[in-house]
């Protein structure tokens, strides 16, 4: 009897704390993300191994693989989080930057925010989108990576298209305006301009906010 009173004077285990884990889970999923997209632009992707980004990101091996599967998959992961700036779950065109794009009362003023919006993402961007081209003709499956992201910038070149037809454009070019979109939205176009040619990031904005409203609103 005394022993079971006295089982009942302990102190009572503190509740499990759900939030907690899943906040830490969250800041060593974007560690290793973090750690990965530098590695990847450094050395390229042969050259990074999962192992190499585990003890970077201060992990193991298995946790790694248990969070992204492969190394194609962690590169998809990092490209992706870079396009939309975190790595929240978030689609790009829900996030605030793209609500401002589409907010804008005119053609004209939606295709300049657009412009902006390119000039400013680009910089991060680029890097590692030329990890994806770089590695895409020697593996299978990150060409079918670098395919899925062109596709997707196709499918938002296409919803900013019907917006600018919407709000003053010609409905005659809509699919002109949506590959002209969805070029100079290229980040490897960046790299052409700013890192082969050695433009400034600056001039390369003006360039592309002169051409985007040029080449989508004027046909001649």
């Amino acid at each position: 009897m005394a022993a079971r009173e006295q089982g009942h004077s302990r102190t009572p285990r503190r509740p499990y704390n759900s939030e907690g884990r899943r906040a830490q889970a969250r800041a060593t999923r974007e560690r290793i993300l973090e750690t990965a997209r530098a590695l990847f632009i450094a050395q390229g992707y042969a050259g990074t191994s999962i192992a190499q980004v585990a003890a970077e990101a201060g992990v193991s091996a298995p946790t790694v693989f248990a969070g992204f599967t492969s190394k194609v998959n962690l590169l998809k992961e990092a490209t992706e989080t870079t396009l939309v700036g975190d790595a929240e779950p978030v689609p790009l065109h829900d996030r605030p930057q793209m609500r401002h794009v589409h907010e804008g009362r005119t053609a004209e003023e939606v295709l300049v925010r657009l412009a902006d919006l390119i000039a400013e993402r680009a910089p991060h961007v680029h890097p590692i989108y030329a990890v994806v081209s770089a590695a895409a003709d020697a593996d299978p499956e990150i060409a079918a990576l670098a395919r899925t992201l062109d596709d997707q910038r196709l499918a938002g070149a296409t919803r900013l298209a019907g917006l600018v037809v919407e709000k003053g454009g010609d409905p005659g070019r809509r699919d002109e305006v949506r590959d002209t979109i969805w070029t100079l939205n290229s980040p490897l176009l960046y790299g052409l301009l700013v890192t082969q040619r050695g433009w400034s990031v600056e001039r390369y904005g003006a360039w592309v906010r002169r051409a985007l409203t040029a080449l989508a609103l004027d046909p001649s």
